[in-house]
């Protein structure tokens, strides 16, 4: 992307590849940078979006959770991928991603998930076509049953944004979710947070 909030992304992804510093004992910085969010959310929704190829968007994001959306119960953090196909019309068209590498915590315990996968239905960009401007939305929705602080719970974690900058080649927006405990009669733990993204 030709603009600066786009370098400093891009420079913050080589790092979290490399590890930093020579000390291989050190983890890698997280996806998800705060400074590079403002940069990205700051950037209008594009108008001139490809009508035709596709293009592979990774980023990071970060929740706090919180029991009943009130007490403090927790926070985590990941790596995003996304993977979209453009046209050149008004459609809606399914995505694919994955969120990976989540670490964090979750009542006073260490989360560590792998990879939590696309709810099957649950990613879509919607295209506006109006003349030669071209517009779209993303809307994506992931989730898994999985063991958290021992017990069998069901994680949820929903993400939205429009495609930001020239040529759409970012994604910036607020992250939602739950996590939900079986038998599901307790009010579930609440995620906020952000997420973004950049295309090379």
């Amino acid at each position: 992307m030709a603009n600066g909030g786009s370098r400093v992304l891009a420079g913050a992804i080589v790092l979290a590849g490399c590890g930093g510093g020579g000390d291989e004992a050190s983890p890698p910085p997280p996806a998800f940078d705060r400074s590079d969010f403002g940069a990205l959310s700051a950037l209008a929704p594009a108008t001139d979006l490809p009508m035709r190829g596709g293009a592979r968007y990774a980023g990071g994001f970060v929740a706090d959770i919180r029991h009943a959306d009130v007490t403090p119960s927790g926070r985590i953090d990941g790596e995003l991928t996304l993977d979209l196909d453009f046209a050149d019309r008004n459609v809606t068209l399914p995505i694919e991603g994955r969120l990976e590498r989540i670490s964090g915590e979750f009542l006073g315990q260490a989360v560590a998930i792998d990879t939590l996968p696309l709810v099957p239905g649950a990613g879509q960009l919607a295209l506006t076509r109006e003349g030669a401007a071209m517009r779209g939305e993303v809307t994506a929705g992931f989730g898994d049953d999985l063991a958290l602080a021992g017990e069998r719970r069901r994680l949820d974690i929903d993400i939205e944004s429009p495609l930001r900058g020239p040529g759409g080649r970012a994604l910036a927006g607020p992250v939602s979710g739950t996590i939900l405990t079986a038998p599901f009669t307790d009010q579930s733990h609440v995620l906020t947070g952000q997420f973004h993204a950049t295309s090379d």
